[in-house]
């Protein structure tokens, strides 16, 4: 089976999507073409830049396009259909690139490619046996409604000349059975191509010849679950059955308690994050914490239920004695495989669990079994949690130790592992959403407003995490409103901030811890509104610095403060306002 990487967008793609996205252009997706050229060995910067197909070997014909793509004003679907019909040669199809052109220019430009993994082979039609392939293409576009796609329906026939020839035909006079006959309707009614010259009866035979038989699930055990259609109806009932990001049990996926598998951040299913709770809980002992938000006297009024973002605490032991303390990430797998670095468990991390698991008062216990860190230890303890959800809407977070030692009488080696939940947020499902690709610029510029990220979907659900460049050159606005210039540099900030896909939360403050340190700086003023002024630079002592990046719906805000302590000027005493701007923003992968 022939497999193709996510779609890329060229440097031309994506500009003209910029502009689109902002309402200055129009344009036309007009034609799609493959190529049997292997460009599985170019980078993506390479990909990016090219402006054309290399080797164009045959065009294809677009068939269809989708808007419905879940929670997205900014992705196309385009439906691309290639056959062997006028093949010569035989050749794989190693690309297929999307052609555009802009309202009122006459060239074409390459919008965006996919190159495959795993090619497709397009036999030569010697053998007069057609073959066909169909490809779909999600492209980002900026906004759909400033998007056409050039249909091609030639040789094909339309979902509405479907339903014609369907009222044309009396199923009766043929199938007398008005089971059959519910069946072919339904069959008929979801055939999406059907050759115009195909007559009456040769339509009801392939009806019949695509009805469901059945189907069968087998898991990793290789067990069967057979599933059968109603003889009523000939439909099958799926029930029982439990999808991923549904919500529900899932055999792939077993919940821990009331933690269970919501569905993947990563294919953006996990949707609605507001910050319930954005400071971390104590490793060792109780918290009782406040939601930042009405939560609702029985959690009724945080959609699905509670994310939790964790991570452990682990303390070296020696003898018996307690040493060096590091923070560790899980490592989510349900098949319990080890990683290095990691702290793997069986249990869904993030976890989350429902409003409905939570009764007033009710402990509810989490425990985060798996192999760990793989040490093969004696004694092994899972780490995890209580939660209890108080009548004051409060909650209660109790950890649980967890450990790993050699159970030696005269004084254990091995680990403590303490759980510390990061922060909470709330969360609801969704289908899966395109992704945008590492590197995808989201804001060009140089603003110290509100950021809004170019294409990015409600609640961030199509970036994997962001890549934030900020200028080194910084404004100091004192208490009494003088402006001072210092350069991120001096006072050792790096200009580069990542922030991981788990913290684009709507209303998180990332990066708000505050840090206390003694550096002694330079600073030229820029402009007095108070006391003395002049040109003189002024000696200070750096005694503090707080960083925040707030994050909305599909935009970002930077803001910073800084502790100055001047001993001859009183213009830098005490907490002052750094005025720091955004260069660019782009899609980024962030390990967490």
């Amino acid at each position: 089976m022939s497999k193709y990487s996510e779609t890329i967008l060229t440097a031309n793609g994506l500009d003209l999507a910029t502009r689109a996205a902002n309402g200055k252009v129009r344009f036309t997706i007009t034609r799609a073409a493959a190529t049997s050229n292997d460009l599985s060995a170019m980078s993506e910067v390479d990909l990016q830049n090219l402006t054309k197909l290399p080797n164009e070997i045959q065009s294809g014909t677009i068939t269809n396009r989708d808007e419905n793509i879940p929670n997205s004003k900014a992705v196309v679907g385009t439906e691309i259909l290639f056959t062997n019909e006028e093949i010569k040669n035989s050749y794989s199809i190693n690309a297929v690139g999307l052609y555009a052109q802009e309202e009122g220019k006459s060239e074409e430009i390459l919008y965006a490619l996919n190159i495959a993994v795993e090619p497709e082979f397009m036999p030569d039609f010697a053998d007069k046996v057609l073959l066909q392939f169909k490809i779909t293409m999600y492209i980002i576009v900026g906004r759909t409604e400033n998007v056409t796609v050039i249909i091609d329906p030639t040789g094909l026939a339309t979902k509405e000349y479907v339903k014609d020839r369907i009222a044309e035909i009396d199923i009766n006079d043929k199938i007398q059975d008005s089971n059959i006959d519910n069946q072919l309707q339904k069959q008929l009614a979801y055939s999406e191509y059907k050759s115009k010259d195909l007559n009456k009866v040769t339509q009801i035979a392939e009806a019949v010849g695509h009805m469901t038989r059945g189907f069968k699930i087998i898991d990793n055990d290789g067990n069967i679950d057979a599933h059968l259609p109603d003889p009523s109806d000939g439909l099958i009932d799926i029930s029982d059955l439990s999808l991923n990001g549904s919500g529900g049990s899932d055999k792939d996926h077993p919940a821990a308690g009331i933690d269970y598998y919501a569905g993947s951040m990563e294919n953006g299913e996990i949707t609605d994050r507001h910050i319930a709770y954005s400071s971390s809980t104590n490793p060792i002992n109780k918290t009782n914490i406040k939601f930042e938000l009405d939560v609702g006297n029985k959690l009724n009024m945080i959609g699905t239920g509670l994310q939790y973002i964790v991570n452990l605490q682990k303390t070296a032991i020696t003898k018996g004695v307690m040493g060096k303390v590091s923070k560790i990430p899980f490592n989510y797998d349900p098949k319990n495989a080890f990683k290095a670095g990691y702290y793997t468990t069986t249990a869904p991390v993030p976890m989350y669990t429902k409003s409905e698991s939570f009764e007033v008062d009710e402990p509810n216990t989490i425990t985060l079994e798996g192999i760990g860190e793989n040490l093969g230890m004696k004694n092994h303890k899972a780490p995890g949690f209580t939660l209890t959800f108080k009548s004051d809407k409060t909650m209660d977070i109790e950890p649980i130790q967890g450990y790993d030692n050699d159970g030696d009488s005269g004084g254990v080696n091995g680990f403590i592992y303490d759980p510390v939940i990061e922060f909470i947020s709330t969360y609801n499902v969704q289908p899966a959403v395109v992704q945008f690709p590492t590197g995808t610029l989201l804001f060009s510029g140089n603003t110290s407003a509100e950021v809004a990220l170019t294409a990015v979907n409600d609640f961030m659900t199509n970036v994997s995490g962001l890549k934030i460049e900020l200028n080194n050159a910084m404004r100091i606005v004192s208490p009494h409103n003088s402006i001072f210039g210092i350069s991120r540099t001096e006072l050792g900030l790096p200009n580069t901030i990542y922030i991981p896909r788990s913290a684009l939360i709507f209303g998180f403050d990332y990066l708000s811890t505050e840090s206390s340190y003694l550096s002694h700086v330079t600073i030229k003023p820029v402009h007095y509104f108070y006391g003395t002024g002049g040109n003189e630079s002024i000696d200070a002592d750096v005694k503090g610095f707080s960083n925040s990046i707030k994050i909305g719906n599909s935009s970002i805000k930077v803001t910073s403060n800084t502790w100055l302590d001047n001993k001859t000027k009183d213009t830098l005493e005490g907490k002052c306002t750094l005025v720091v701007s955004v260069k660019t923003v782009s899609a980024w992968k962030v390990e967490e």
